[in-house]
């Protein structure tokens, strides 16, 4: 072999080693994910807004939260043709589904007055309530589609509603008018405090919901009877929510069980956005009349009330309770 075959194989046996040594062709590493950034300056924490060293964690209870969120709420539909062929509902089982359906109704007000205060800022509260408001915006309407069905075939329309007493016409312009003014102000000085009133309202409103829808239920006919259990059945991972955030809250300190005692004493959670329902006495005077729903009621209460200072009920029982005001009804 000659000399310059010798040289020009050289670099050819070169080239070869180096495509063989060389790394398979592929696209390019991705670049290490930049680590979350705590600025005090900023506010930020670890990438959270808002966070510090000193700031607890979000509370977390026992409560699935995200699987409460995926759990898909839906119009429950009234079977029409089975309703036509039962017996109508009787004037005092219309007046009370009425009062029901209102204060299911009252999803909205409700959530408004939690979410402009601190409330708004407990990331799982708030999530909570976005699904919760599609339920109970459902439920309201499943009871309203129950009632519109029924009214066709009732002889006599229901009478007017009482006109609202002068409190209740002051309470009005107060929840319109002062309360969006005050609110903020008082609220924003309880700060996180004011949460634990506000699970614990929510807690005794879905309480006595479900109580209510359920001891109604066995008094109507089939179908209607069977919609409103549905509708029961409904408030049951509202209450294990609200219950469970209530108790955390009020026992974790003395400022949010004095907090909540307030917000409890402001109002009644049977006032749905704040506002008395007129029809309000007449429908417990129908849904209450067992003693053992009077018992319930009160063990509704009591599930909250009990680890509040200076606790509203008293051993007569409802009848001069802020919380479920009972005022024809005896204990």
């Amino acid at each position: 072999m000659s000399s310059s075959s010798t040289i020009d194989a050289a670099p050819a046996a070169a080239a070869d080693r180096t495509r063989s040594t060389a790394p398979p062709a592929g696209p390019a590493p991705a670049a290490p994910l930049p680590a979350p950034v705590t600025d005090p300056a900023r506010g930020l924490h670890e990438g959270h807004l808002h966070r510090g060293p000193e700031v607890a964690a979000v509370l977390h209870t026992e409560v699935d939260v995200e699987a409460y969120t995926r759990s898909g709420p839906a119009r429950l539909p009234v079977d029409a043709e089975a309703l036509a062929a039962e017996a109508p509902l009787t004037p005092p089982q219309r007046l009370a589904l009425r009062v029901l359906q209102r204060l299911e109704a009252s999803a909205l007000a409700e959530s408004r007055a939690m979410l402009a205060t601190w409330t708004g800022n407990e990331a799982r509260i708030t999530a909570f309530l976005a699904t919760w408001m599609v339920w109970r915006r459902w439920q309201s309407r499943a009871l309203r589609d129950l009632l519109a069905l029924d009214a066709e075939r009732q002889t006599r329309p229901d009478p007017e509603p009482p006109a609202p007493s002068p409190s209740a016409r002051l309470r009005r312009v107060h929840v319109d008018r002062v309360q969006p003014l005050l609110a903020p102000a008082w609220t924003a000085l309880a700060g996180e405090e004011v949460t634990a009133g506000h699970m614990a309202r929510t807690a005794l409103q879905e309480s006595w919901l479900r109580t209510a829808l359920r001891a109604l239920a066995p008094t109507l006919p089939p179908t209607a009877r069977a919609l409103v259990t549905e509708v029961a059945a409904g408030h049951d991972d509202a209450v294990a929510f609200f219950v469970a955030e209530a108790r955390a809250r009020v026992t974790r300190s003395r400022g949010e069980a004095r907090t909540a005692r307030l917000v409890l004493a402001l109002d009644s959670p049977a006032h749905g956005g704040g506002v008395p329902d007129p029809e309000l006495p007449a429908a417990l005077a129908v849904i209450a009349a067992d003693p053992a729903v009077r018992a319930d009621l009160r063990r509704d209460a009591e599930e909250i009330t009990r680890l509040l200072p200076l606790r509203p009920l008293t051993p007569r029982g409802l009848r001069t309770s802020p919380l479920l005001p009972l005022p024809t009804i005896g204990a």
